[in-house]
């Protein structure tokens, strides 16, 4: 559970009286605090901020005048009303719009209630230069930020400075400690996903995962592949991308993103192989386009119209949530 320091935005480009003003203020609309709980005393607020006695005293003035806090003589501060309804403005940031991202987001629209909250979409394509510009043009703006990180050192660091009680991290496992998380168990998912297909892979002489470098994609999709496959002795590779030499009839194919999918299918075509009996075909990531081309393909996907679901309940109700969906694998035609 967050506690009000957890809503005190020090990026933010306000005094520090205000800073103080909408930290409480955001822990009483978050659920952090509730009605007749004590507030830090001033010594704890000067403490913690390094800030003047007065500043604290000034703050909890505009909040007594509101009627939000109350005081008792040589007791401290307390809240009086959590009726601190505000507009909520929401940052989020995706990798990129993938199908699947705009499955996310609009199960998000649709899930949000009422019309003082407003979200703001962002994408950094996995690009540590663009995370940093995008975010720290915008670290104190929002009292909300929904994020999807990716390893690199430099985004951890930056996440780290947005308050915790103000970030979600969203999609990838999480990066930073002590802040809600609604992501996917990659791992556990893809290794029961394989676990289920593996008697179909019987057709076929190898498995080959197609996994591009450098765009951002959980490394456990590698490594859970290799284990699985070792563990069943199936002749089995990785490569970075699809190419004319990589097809073989009688080989099966995980493809991760959906230009090496569209390339498989094409190369193989080109070389008259039939999907689903001469090539092997399992993707990542569900789309309504993969329901149908050639027959539907194959996937292993999280359901990201729940995922969308689960965040949207959080932005209308926000407070502390960790939640963990597993991918599952969705059988069609192609493999």
């Amino acid at each position: 559970m967050s506690d009000i320091f957890d809503y005190i935005d020090n990026s933010a480009h306000k005094s520090k009286r205000e800073k103080i003003v909408n930290g409480i203020m955001d822990a009483i609309a978050n659920n952090s605090v509730a009605k007749g709980d004590p507030i830090p005393s001033v010594n704890k607020f000067m403490q913690r901020l390094g800030v003047a006695r007065m500043t604290v005293v000034m703050a909890m003035n505009v909040l007594k005048e509101r009627g939000i806090i109350v005081s008792e003589d040589k007791v401290g501060y307390f809240v009086r009303d959590v009726n601190v309804k505000r507009e909520l403005k929401v940052f989020l940031f995706l990798t990129g719009f993938y199908s699947y991202h705009e499955t996310l987001y609009n199960s998000i629209i649709e899930g949000i209630n009422g019309s003082d909250i407003t979200i703001d979409l962002y994408f950094h394509h996995c690009n540590p230069k663009i995370f940093k510009s995008v975010l720290q043009e915008n670290l104190g703006l929002y009292g909300l930020y929904a994020i999807t990180g990716f390893e690199d050192p430099s985004v951890e660091k930056l996440l780290a400075r947005i308050p915790p009680g103000k970030l979600l991290q969203i999609i990838r496992p999480p990066l930073v400690k002590g802040t809600s998380v609604i992501c996917q168990n990659f791992y556990a998912g893809v290794l029961n996903s394989l676990e289920k297909l593996r008697p179909r892979l019987d057709r076929f002489d190898r498995f080959t995962l197609v996994f591009p470098p450098r765009r951002g994609h959980p490394e456990e999709i590698k490594n859970t592949f290799t284990e699985f496959c070792s563990k069943h002795d199936i002749p089995h590779g990785i490569e970075k991308k699809v190419t004319c030499d990589l097809i073989v009839p009688k080989h099966a194919y995980w493809v991760i993103e959906d230009d090496d999918l569209i390339a498989l299918i094409k190369i193989g075509e080109e070389m008259g192989l039939q999907v689903g009996k001469d090539l092997g075909i399992l993707s990542y990531n569900e789309s309504p386009m993969k329901e149908i081309i050639r027959n539907g393909i194959t996937v292993i996907s999280s359901d990201f119209a729940k995922i969308g679901q689960a965040i949207s309940k959080f932005i209308n109700n926000p407070g502390y949530t960790n939640e963990v969906f597993s991918p599952d694998i969705i059988f069609r035609n192609s493999l």
